[in-house]
């Protein structure tokens, strides 16, 4: 890094396409994991054999697509200086934005939508009449159409990581396209192995051959995610946001929040016990130590010292052993006297009378010999008038 403000702008620039790329990425994969559960946990309970319509080596080669080459084509797009134009986001700000939540819930609802519309009543939707077909011939009808659904559902996750491309109100998903020659060549790579898998795939893949209407129709399904993607865009945020809001499916971007994000993970009983054993600490035989009852809170003194609760957890382990390795060995001591051996700190020590003195001119009119003691600070220097006057009366603390 240098001084010179164009490196500031570009690194700026560089930070939001990165930023980018991985809410692209969410956006894809997350509507592709909602339809992939629901299509096959309704189809498993749906059909007599308990199976679902997706096999899992056919999930096995929409989850590849899904995590390795969206990863890839989604996050090799350069950067643009068009994201400059857009003001910074809040430190706040949730991760899913309003446009990301519309596309995610209209794309899951289409997908899962037709997928089980044609499982169920593709019969009815191709007038297909079973009356004087064989038991081959059915079954046969009945594998071209689950290889349909197959089809237009890996096309409709393709076509969809085109719409992925924009995680904002931006109409034209195909913009600066050809400046990434990663995306097109793996959306073609992708193309050329689905074709691949539906024409010698066989029982590997469960797929059965194809005409060309079924062959129509499933990329046809497929590319309808672009201009359902189009119309979704053209949706205002304003209303959208205002249900979402009321729905509880995002916070109220303009309520403060009352919780720190990095608040503690801790059991709250815990807390209360920890606050309670720290307040008896500090507190000795009536006085309050150092005035150090007054503290920060444990979240605060963890913020402030730039240390997260993760963090701090991993440091344990290592905090015991070296302190084993060192020779670290508990100090005797109890409840009653949690201060061990000090004398100055010792609560025992400062109780084996029944009076406590706080101030000086105090003890000299109240002290007794029979009844108590006064206990002198070890730091007093020893040539002190106090040394002169109650030094005969000293013992050992307790």
């Amino acid at each position: 890094m240098d001084d010179n403000f164009s490196s500031i702008v570009s690194a700026i620039m560089w930070g939001r396409c990165v930023n980018d790329s991985v809410r692209k990425f969410l956006q894809f994969q997350i509507s592709v994991n909602i339809t992939a559960v629901l299509i096959t946990f309704v189809s498993a309970v749906a059909s007599d054999e308990e199976e679902s319509v997706l096999t899992a080596v056919q999930l096995l080669w929409i989850n590849i697509i899904m995590d390795t080459f969206a990863a890839l084509a989604l996050a090799t797009d350069p950067a643009s200086r068009d994201v400059l134009d857009r003001k910074p986001d809040r430190k706040t700000a949730p991760l899913f934005n309003v446009d990301m939540r519309k596309q995610i819930i209209g794309q899951s609802m289409y997908q899962t939508f037709i997928i089980l519309l044609f499982h169920f009543a593709s019969d009815k939707i191709f007038s297909y009449d079973k009356a004087g077909k064989t038991d081959q011939q059915i079954n046969a009808w009945h594998a071209e159409t689950n290889t349909l659904i197959f089809n237009a559902f890996v096309f409709a996750q393709i076509f969809n990581s085109i719409n992925s491309r924009r995680i904002d109100n931006t109409k034209n998903v195909f913009s600066g396209i050809h400046k990434n020659p990663w995306f097109i060549g793996i959306t073609l790579l992708e193309i050329g192995i689905q074709i691949l898998i539906v024409f010698v795939g066989g029982a590997a893949f469960s797929v059965h051959d194809m005409s060309g209407r079924s062959w129509g129709v499933s990329i046809a399904l497929g590319f309808v995610s672009l201009p359902l993607g189009f119309l979704i865009r053209c949706i205002p945020n304003g209303p959208v946001e205002k249900l979402f809001i009321k729905l509880r499916i995002m916070h109220d971007p303009n309520v403060l929040p009352v919780l720190s994000p990095e608040r503690q993970q801790w059991n709250e009983a815990i807390d209360t016990v920890r606050d309670n054993l720290q307040t008896f600490a500090n507190i000795r035989g009536g006085r309050v130590r150092a005035s150090s009852f007054v503290k920060k809170s444990r979240s605060q003194r963890l913020q402030e010292a730039g240390i997260q609760l993760p963090q701090l957890l991993t440091m344990v382990p290592t905090l015991v052993m070296s302190s084993i390795g060192a020779g670290w060995q508990p100090q005797p001591g109890s409840m009653a006297d949690p201060a061990g051996s000090d004398p100055s700190k010792s609560s025992a020590a400062l109780f084996a009378g029944e009076f406590f003195f706080s101030l000086l001119h105090e003890a000299e009119s109240n002290f007794s010999p029979q009844t108590g003691q006064i206990q002198i600070h070890p730091d007093t220097p020893k040539d002190d008038p106090v040394y002169a006057k109650y030094g005969h009366s000293q013992q050992s603390p307790v």
